[in-house]
């Protein structure tokens, strides 16, 4: 997009990239459940995400089809007979990141089952890749960057989208569409660690999630009860930080393990 760009006291015109929203609204079994706005990119990916984060399915199995169509998703479960926004058991909530969220009771949330144990420079390493494969992140910041990766650091899947939860969703989707087991894998994000975030991931059963900026307590009591490993302030040398003021590049690596330590090898 052209703008006027103010550098050196002057202004002069210029061209910057800026981030493409989407509106997709979401049909299960022909009834309107949500419409999100999304980067689009991974919709299919995006509607399983959000359908098993949210619980209103346990399994990809239990959709029959998805069809992508201009602005709306099409879902048909085999259950065809269910009501979801309708189910008495679900209430809806305005979450931190603006919005609604339908799936609240962490009571419901599985025990994280998972014997992986990673390198604390594994979390530096995941957290550099996510930053060096996140084009859009770098030239707008204008969007949030997720990650699955391996125990050693190995990029499975980077998503980029307007909203943290959406690249969670992203993720989660494409995980279960393809078959990967979450309890051998580490989430990375820059988006903050709040209540509905930590309670997707522990939903997917993923044991290490860090992010590079900070959590929530209720984040650290919902993980803390699932047995998720959570990892804030991820900061490697070289990280640059973005402040209102300035650009602050980190001279000293640091992380901040809130939740289960006892999966990050620190020797």
């Amino acid at each position: 997009m052209r703008c006027r760009k103010l550098a050196g006291g002057k202004f002069s015109a210029g061209r910057v990239g800026v981030v493409i929203e989407k509106e997709l609204q979401i049909f299960v079994n022909g009834t309107s459940l949500v419409t999100a706005s999304i980067v689009p990119a991974m919709e299919k990916e995006f509607v399983t995400g959000y359908l098993f984060g949210q619980g209103f399915i346990n399994s990809v199995a239990e959709i029959s089809t998805i069809k992508i169509d201009n602005n709306a998703a099409r879902v048909i479960l085999k259950d065809t007979g269910r009501l979801l926004p309708g189910d008495k058991n679900t209430s809806y909530r305005i979450v931190s990141g603006g919005g609604q969220s339908a799936f609240s009771d962490d009571t419901r949330l599985p025990k994280i089952r998972s014997g992986i144990i990673i390198d604390k420079n594994a979390v530096f390493r995941a957290m550099n890749t996510l930053f060096e494969k996140s084009a859009m992140y770098r030239e707008t910041e204008g969007v949030h960057a997720g990650g699955l990766f391996t125990a050693a650091a190995g990029p499975v899947c980077i998503v980029e989208d307007i909203g943290r939860h959406n690249t969670l969703d992203k993720l989660i989707g494409y995980g279960l569409i393809n078959k990967i087991d979450f309890s051998n894998t580490i989430l990375a994000s820059t988006g903050r660690m709040s209540s509905e975030m930590v309670a997707k991931i522990c939903r997917a059963g993923i044991p290490v999630a860090a992010t590079k900026t900070a959590v929530t307590d209720r984040g650290l009591e919902i993980g803390g009860k699932c047995g998720l490993t959570v990892i804030g302030f991820v900061r490697d040398i070289g990280t640059r930080i973005n402040t209102d003021m300035e650009v602050r590049v980190i001279k000293e690596a640091g992380m901040k393990i809130y939740t289960g330590a006892a999966r990050v090898a620190c020797e």
